[in-house]
């Protein structure tokens, strides 16, 4: 009786690991769920109303396991301070839609929602890590910038440089290339998206800190405008820990 209690409670066990792991899972070292399945409660209340019109649906069982890997990953390169501090939880799901327009990922005051529809339709690791670091520099930048960061920001640009309308607007207007191109260096921007808002410029240079596009540093050091807005960023990162440092951010060039 013993030996066939042990078994079932073995079994049990395994089938209770398996069932969470296949709605989420829990990043050890910072304690931040990492959830796959859509819920009730998963929006704040006013995303779900109006022109806003949230929309998502469950992450496909096949890119559970390699999504909490490339999360965990990307999670470890905070101090689990900054981790515990500004975020709560993350989603990964396999569509996402606001304004009806499909989204890649947004933020909300302490969650990050990505979305990832498999390596085939461009959703490879690269691109859901850069698009965690992005969405959660969303959240510091809220939570850590001062009166004073944008106007400081915009400085950078040439005077007669105006951003767009916002992201959504530049995905409407088909304006939001992520490609890096030498005709937005050479006016500061690492690539079409980032002239949308100074929010998304933002975004652009901090998930390349964390997650660099091959070019990243060499772009870094042709244009002095991305050089200045890249130097804002590590101070505003530093700030915030002062582990963020240049040489911080230099060992994930390589990577």
């Amino acid at each position: 009786m013993k030996n066939a209690f042990l078994i079932l409670t073995i079994i049990t066990i395994t089938l209770t690991h398996y069932t969470n792991a296949q709605t989420g899972i829990t990043d050890l070292r910072t304690g931040i769920e990492i959830l796959f399945v859509t819920d009730d409660d998963m929006f704040p209340e006013s995303w779900t109303e109006g022109e806003i019109n949230g929309e998502a649906s469950s992450l496909s069982v096949s890119e559970r396991r390699r999504s909490g890997n490339i999360l965990k990953i990307a999670l470890s390169k905070y101090p689990i301070s900054v981790i515990k501090e500004n975020l709560t939880k993350i989603y990964v799901l396999k569509f996402l839609k606001f304004y009806n327009v499909p989204y890649g990922g947004t933020n909300s005051n302490d969650i990050v929602y990505l979305t990832n529809r498999g390596e085939d339709e461009g959703y490879t690791d690269f691109y859901l890590e850069q698009t965690f670091h992005h969405e959660f520099s969303s959240i510091l930048l809220r939570n850590s910038s001062d009166l004073f960061f944008n106007t400081k920001w915009e400085s950078v640009n040439n005077d007669d440089f105006v951003y767009g309308n916002g992201g959504v607007q530049a995905i409407y207007e088909d304006q939001a290339s992520l490609i890096f191109e030498e005709i937005y260096h050479e006016q500061g921007f690492l690539h079409q998206y980032a002239m949308s808002g100074v929010e998304n410029d933002f975004n652009s240079i901090a998930e390349n800190l964390f997650c660099p596009h091959p070019q990243f540093w060499e772009i870094y050091e042709s244009y002095p405008q991305i050089r200045l807005k890249t130097e804002l960023t590590i101070k505003l990162y530093h700030s915030i820990n002062e582990e963020f440092t240049k040489d911080y951010f230099l060992k994930f060039k390589d990577k």
